[in-house]
């Protein structure tokens, strides 16, 4: 057996809070907020799926925000993948002898403690122990208080799952150690800087392309949401990824504005263009689609559609604004 000293955090989001976790347990205390905003993770993907249950979906949070976090000084991390479910089980216990915890990325349809009744790929937990008697390895995951025992079967399932939009490979990384950033200003604002170039030029994954453009790919096909046979899923679906699963609300513009209003505090440029103010107007913009989406998946009208069509309009502008005035003035 192989548990870590771990103080559990919990938190809003799934990869913020783990990447807050890991930097406590090598003695560093960031709000959750910075987590996310150093690692850039605003995003936007549209999916169209040929197997799975919504048919079309999206995703509001920009890939490789965890390993981006890390790779700052010099120093570079990515998600590292395994073909052979043994190679994975042993680097992953390997890990946690020399007392690393590790990031992984789940399945969390396989994770028990869900109840899960759809599949949600790309669900990030950190690994903090192992119990080869009972089987079980020990994770922290977001909200919840305690740690939580998923038998290795289960694990493996998670780690491996092909579920549609982002088939997994065991997905994982580690750092062997971790001190505060001495330059954390100008990190920040390189931070913001990158977020909206990554955005504006398209950051690519097996989920798909995550940019600006998507929003505008999905808007132009939401009038044919209307002849989806589980449009009512698709809707109530993208209704929570807005506004319930993880995000804190406006499809993660609102933990991003509270990392906006603390960069405004340590720089005078990013708080003149006021950046903080314009991502609150968009995570209300997102927030109020969300709960217009979930009125349409109880009850569809062509009238509430077309509502929701322009709203969508109207933040794929904003959102085009937002991140254009980042990259000509920052």
């Amino acid at each position: 057996m192989q548990i870590l000293d771990w103080e559990n955090k919990t938190g809003v989001h799934c990869g913020s809070v783990a990447i807050q976790n890991v930097i406590n347990y090598y003695g560093v205390n960031y709000p959750e907020e910075i987590c996310f905003g150093l690692g850039a993770g605003l995003g936007f993907f549209y999916n169209k799926l040929s197997k799975s249950f919504p048919s079309e979906v999206i995703h509001l949070r920009a890939p490789d925000m965890e390993p981006n976090f890390f790779s700052k000084n010099n120093k570079a991390y990515k998600w590292l993948k395994e073909s052979s479910p043994k190679e994975a089980e042993k680097k992953l216990k390997q890990s946690l002898d020399n007392l690393q915890p590790v990031f992984l990325q789940t399945d969390l349809f396989y994770l028990k403690y869900y109840n899960s009744k759809i599949h949600f790929p790309g669900h990030v937990v950190v690994c903090v122990g192992y119990d080869d008697i009972h089987k079980k390895f020990i994770l922290s995951d977001t909200n919840f208080k305690d740690l939580k025992e998923v038998s290795y079967k289960d694990l493996d399932l998670s780690r491996s799952s092909k579920a549609e939009p982002y088939p997994l490979q065991y997905n994982w990384f580690t750092i062997d150690s971790f001190a505060p950033f001495k330059d954390i200003n100008h990190l920040i604002y390189e931070a913001i800087k990158l977020n909206s170039m990554n955005f504006l030029n398209g950051q690519n994954s097996l989920r798909g392309t995550s940019s600006v453009f998507s929003i505008l790919d999905w808007v132009k096909n939401l009038e044919n949401w209307s002849n989806l046979k589980d449009k009512s899923s698709a809707y109530r679906f993208a209704y929570q990824i807005i506004a319930r699963r993880g995000s804190k609300g406006g499809g993660f513009r609102c933990i991003y504005s509270d990392f906006l209003k603390i960069a405004e505090k340590k720089s005078s440029k990013i708080k003149n263009l006021g950046l903080f103010n314009l991502m609150l107007s968009l995570a209300t913009e997102w927030e109020r689609l969300a709960y217009l989406l979930k009125e349409l998946s109880l009850e569809y009208n062509h009238k509430l559609n077309k509502k929701v069509i322009d709203l969508t309009y109207h933040i794929y502008s904003e959102e085009l604004k937002y991140h254009l005035l980042v990259s000509d003035q920052l």
